[in-house]
């Protein structure tokens, strides 16, 4: 019988949680707690469940998934779904199941974005307008 693992880590103010193989109950439950001390230890701003490791989801495991992401959000976490294959959102989707409140991502680097807005691209150009304003000062003074 497979079993799931979980890594968590951390990437500015987001944890990140990979989901390894299965979504059973023994992992899900263990991560939730890890979540928690982590978050009680480190305080965070939210937190990525990347299951693209993860195969297989049945309507139980998805199930489960959802109330990992209740539990952590009554921590005042901002939670986003990453890595559904596509066919499990098909498998998913037919089985009836609605995906609710749930933010969902393509993939770890746009659920990170859409997570943290500040590191978008708007931030070099307000730097180089800033160098080149500098410059003029500096023309100036000769």
């Amino acid at each position: 019988m497979a079993e799931g693992r979980f890594v968590l880590t951390r990437i500015g103010e987001t944890l990140v949680l990979t989901l390894e193989g299965i979504a059973d109950a023994a992992t899900l439950s263990a991560a939730g707690d890890t979540i928690a001390y982590t978050h009680a230890r480190q305080s965070a701003q939210s937190v990525v469940v990347d299951v693209s490791g993860c195969e297989v989801i049945d309507v139980d495991e998805f199930v489960r998934v959802q109330k990992l992401f209740r539990a952590v959000e009554w921590l005042g976490l901002r939670c986003v779904l990453a890595g559904l294959k596509p066919g499990i959102v098909a498998y998913l989707a037919s089985a009836g199941i609605s995906s609710g409140s749930l933010r969902t991502s393509l993939d770890l680097e746009l659920a990170l974005l859409e997570l943290n807005p500040s590191h978008d691209q708007s931030e070099p150009e307000v730097e180089v307008q800033s160098e080149q304003e500098h410059e003029a000062d500096d023309a100036r003074s000769f």
